[in-house]
């Protein structure tokens, strides 16, 4: 028997015959048993599709395609439109939007010189889309799915029709591609998601057809669906494909005459390599790295309208690189971007961004950042100092950091008083956990306030308990041996919108003894040293913030993978169990392994976190699944802080120009955005740039 899953804002396509076929297509996929997962009942969206026809105008051409791409039909040097989408194309109807009209360039400029910021417009690689804000789940790439009673089986319904960009069919052996041959493959650098290893081993993969995948697990694995929303995907992430199969075999060892895998890793990301296929909606033409980036309408994209145009509206984007924030700042005064929502601007900069308004020919709009506390700083639990981690791990010294730091102080200097209640730092305050129950709330609140007081002789008294004392008279404690104590704040070069925060925790360290400085470097440099644990303490610049779920992507909660928050070794080991990689490389020291990882001490609170984590993705019932997450948290609250963090909530500045229609404001989204999380894929997923149009 198998259960469904409701969708409470994906539309169907603009068409009878097509809403009419595409719920046949369902039924027959499901054996003529429950409906799976799915777009509205076709007599809702036949309704709803001819009050869009009726309401469209003149703002689109009649053969629902953009002009351009109708003249290359008409030229022969493209199919006709029917032959490029699904014959159940996703529709894209949001509350605030109306039909658009085709044309123009969306610019952004970002200080990435990688580019690769530009993912974040992306969703369309994304096999299932967040709705309401967030908390709930529908429809994208897969057009349904459905699971059996205990949530060990689950299965995708692929919209048949899609198409890359290169105009070649997608199917399900693309998302094998991807698991088969790159994420479960031990030669392959990718590791396994976490949500791909419930009960200590990996998913299966099981074609049903080109357009049907039944991923199979050994335990119940009840967060499928909400991972599968998770992030922007297509290689953004890893959490899930698909990708290329046709383009990408070329490169692999497995079907080529590669010897490894470093052209196969080059040419895997789209953002680095223009030939590469996408389902995006719009497709890199043109890339010079550290410059700029061109992409344009992908003419295979799969969604529309409800008028039942296909999507995107604006022809072009075009992203350049600024040196600096400075720069950023000023090719917005001067009218030369017109959208902008990463990086993330500092508050510092609003009143100056609303002065030159008129100048430059835009709007500035505040989305709700979501955190639980921003910015956040992980602690590294894997310090590579052998005297400085024996005081990192004591809950005395992580407890002095926060309480030695004026909150209130860096609101209103940073955040303008702005943003929700100071945080120790938690994950969002919109995740689920925290808002089901009463209980939830109250976990949230003992969290928050564990130890954000502002009390900076309880910071010194701390710190004199363990021993972190001014041994040679130089003004600055020493660790317990006598050498000295360096309190350094990794920080990535550009990221200036909280430059100023990690300058007032600085003084606010030095204040008990403490000699801190600020060090910034590379952003690449720094993923490495996150990687082999070789930071002191790192900011994340859009707070802790998670997703939906806090077991999903756990990084923040347990952290979990290479990535893990505060402690990336253990994260790591985390992250190789169940999978080939689990028990090898013992003979080399923990640095040195691929990727760099470590065992976990049975007497670690991480064990602890990560033995409670596996219960917990496993545990189909709400109610219990909770209760092991809050053990998790009690975890946080007895012995942590492990990630310190500032204000909860805090808004982030989105710069829209004029001329760009369909942009959502903060009472237009539900929970005022969430534009903090990776794992929301903002603006990509929830405001849909593909629907976005200039009006000049």
């Amino acid at each position: 028997m198998f259960r469904t899953r409701s969708s409470r804002l994906s539309r169907t396509a603009g068409t009878v015959w097509v809403l009419l076929l595409a719920l046949a297509l369902v039924l027959s996929a499901c054996g003529g048993g429950p409906e799976p997962a799915a777009e509205e009942p076709a007599a809702a969206a036949e309704e709803a599709a001819q009050e869009s026809d009726e309401g469209a105008g003149d703002a689109m051409m009649s053969d629902k395609e953009a002009p351009q791409l109708a003249e290359m039909v008409a030229a022969g040097d493209l199919p006709p439109l029917e032959e490029r989408i699904p014959i159940d194309p996703l529709v894209i109807d949001l509350p605030w939007i109306e039909v658009g009209k085709y044309g123009g360039t969306l610019k952004r400029t970002t200080t990435r010189s990688n580019l690769r910021d530009t993912s974040a417009y992306m969703y369309g690689h994304s096999p299932l889309h967040w709705e309401e804000g967030g908390t709930a789940v529908g429809p994208g790439l897969a057009k349904a799915w459905e699971i059996n009673d205990d949530a060990s089986e689950w299965t995708f319904y692929f919209r048949e029709g899609t198409k890359w960009s290169d105009g070649h069919p997608f199917t399900v052996d693309d998302v094998l591609f991807w698991w088969e041959d790159m994420a479960a493959n031990p030669d392959h650098p990718m590791a396994m998601p976490a949500w791909t290893l419930v009960g200590g081993q990996p998913m299966t993969a099981e074609k049903i057809d080109d357009y049907t995948i039944r991923f199979k697990f050994v335990a119940p694995a009840p967060l499928v669906d909400i991972e599968l929303a998770a992030f922007v995907n297509g290689g953004v992430s890893g959490n899930f494909g698909p990708y290329p199969r046709h383009y990408l075999e070329q490169f692999h060892p497995e079907y080529s005459d590669a010897a490894d895998y470093e052209e196969f890793t080059e040419k895997q990301d789209w953002w680095n390599n223009p030939d590469r296929p996408v389902l995006n909606a719009w497709m890199p033409v043109l890339l010079e790295t550290g410059n700029r980036m061109i992409l344009e309408r992908n003419p295979y994209y799969y969604a529309v309208d409800t008028a039942g145009n296909q999507l995107p509206y604006i022809d072009r984007l075009e992203v350049t690189y600024s040196e600096n924030a400075e720069v950023l700042k000023l090719r917005i005064f001067n009218g030369d971007v017109n959208f902008h929502a990463h990086p993330h601007l500092s508050l510092r900069d609003l009143a100056v961004l609303k002065e030159n308004e008129s100048k430059g020919d835009y709007r500035v709009l505040l989305w709700d950042n979501g955190a639980g506390g921003a910015p956040a700083w992980g602690v590294n639990w894997n310090n590579p100092d052998d005297a400085k981690r024996a005081v990192v791990r004591t809950t005395q010294y992580r407890r002095a950091l926060s309480h030695a730091m004026d909150r209130e102080r860096i609101r209103k200097i940073t955040f303008l008083g702005l943003g929700e209640a100071a945080s120790t730092g938690t994950m969002s305050p919109n995740s689920g956990q925290f808002n089901r129950t009463e209980r939830g709330q109250q976990m949230l609140v003992a969290w928050r306030d564990s130890a954000v007081t502002y009390d900076p002789e309880l910071a010194a008294s701390l710190l004199d308990e363990i021993d972190v004392t001014d041994q040679d008279g130089d003004g600055f404690r020493d660790l317990p041996d006598g050498s000295p104590l360096e309190v350094r704040i990794d920080f990535p070069a550009g990221n200036t919108a909280f430059i100023e925060t990690a300058e007032l925790m600085v003084e606010d360290w030095k204040a008990i003894g403490l000699n801190a400085f600020v060090n910034s470097i590379p952003g690449s440099q720094l993923g490495v040293m996150t990687t082999s644990a070789t930071y002191d303490i790192r900011l994340y610049g859009g707070g802790a913030p998670d997703g939906p779920d806090l077991l999903t992507y756990p990084a923040w909660l347990v952290s979990y993978g290479s990535g893990g928050r505060w402690a990336p070794l253990y994260g790591a080991w985390m992250a190789a169990e169940g999978t080939p990689k689990e028990g090898t490389e013992l003979d080399l020291d923990p640095r040195d392994r691929t990727p760099p990882r470590e065992e976990i001490p049975v007497d670690d609170p991480m064990y602890r976190m990560w033995e409670l984590y596996k219960q917990a993705i496993a545990e189909p019932d709400v109610d219990k699944r909770d209760e092991l997450t809050f053990a998790i948290v009690q975890i946080h609250i007895d012995e942590g802080p492990f990630l310190l963090g500032g204000i909860a909530d805090p808004p982030n500045i989105i710069v829209a120009g004029n001329m760009i229609q369909n942009v959502p404001t903060r009472d237009d989204l539900p929970l005022g955005g969430w534009h903090g999380p990776g794992v929301l894929g903002m603006p990509g997923a929830m405001t849909y740039p593909e629907v976005y149009f200039i009006v000049e």
